[in-house]
């Protein structure tokens, strides 16, 4: 196991008032962290919501279908020559 480093970040606080800036910067970083993670949280329910994802998936999949039975039916009818 590596050991860790022990990084001290907090060697710029002198005072109180420092201790009380740290204090609110880390309250609203951690607020800034759970806002971000609360808004992916939505935008992937938005994406994988089934009134969404599955006509998307349908047409992901049907397109490639329908296009090559447009050109079998499109070879049917206007490609082979009649004799």
């Amino acid at each position: 196991m590596k050991k860790q480093k022990e990084n001290n970040d907090y060697r710029h606080i002198k005072s109180y008032r420092d201790l009380v800036a740290q204090k609110t910067h880390l309250a609203y970083k951690a607020k800034y962290t759970e806002k971000q993670l609360e808004i992916r949280l939505l935008e992937i329910g938005y994406y994988l919501h089934p009134v969404r994802l599955v006509p998307s998936l349908v047409t992901e999949w049907a397109q490639p279908m329908l296009m090559e039975l447009k050109n079998r039916i499109k070879e049917y009818f206007f490609g082979r020559k009649r004799k």
